[in-house]
């Protein structure tokens, strides 16, 4: 029996499932640099994201809610990042509890470095939405962020199912 409910969504699913299982590979591994340290994917997400946001002072837990990276890994890769000198820690006066990751000049070589690399892989995808206008392509990211939303959500409640299989 063939499953019919994608209906013309089909290959746009497997496009998709692909892209997820191929960007999740490079998560577990270290990416090459030519910098002294190599990085895992989330090491990175978690660079580029405070290079792009530095002016923001976004806290950890922001971080982690906008990358979609569990709150542990922010923390491990933040602890990795201020061991490797490409970030440091901040508070805000007066709140001792928030943590605000600043790059530092190596980081942010690191990241430039590492863009250069990754524009290899977006450039010819920006290319193919070319042809898209301004409001096709927000409802295409709207529709991609649909996709993350209760799976954006990392806590054990949230996978469909998990509380009846333990």
């Amino acid at each position: 029996m063939e499953l019919t409910w994608m209906g013309r969504y089909r290959e746009l699913v497997r496009a998709l499932v692909f892209y997820s299982n191929a960007s999740n590979r490079g998560t577990h591994g270290r990416v090459q640099s030519g910098l002294p340290c190599n990085l895992n994917q989330n090491e990175y997400q978690v660079l580029e994201y405070i290079c792009e946001f530095e002016d923001k002072n976004r806290i950890l837990t922001a971080i982690a809610r906008d990358t979609g990276i569990l709150q542990s890994l922010v923390t491990k890769s933040t602890k990795r990042l201020v061991e490797l000198g490409l970030a440091e820690r901040y508070r805000l006066v007066g709140n001792k509890k928030s943590v605000i990751l600043k790059p530092t000049p190596l980081g942010r070589a690191t990241y430039l470095e590492y863009c250069q690399s990754v524009q290899e892989i977006f450039v010819p995808f920006f290319r193919s939405l070319d042809g898209f206008s301004d409001e096709e392509l927000k409802r295409f990211e709207a529709s991609v962020r649909i996709l993350g939303g209760e799976w954006g959500d990392f806590s054990d409640k949230s996978i469909p199912g998990l509380e009846k299989i333990l």
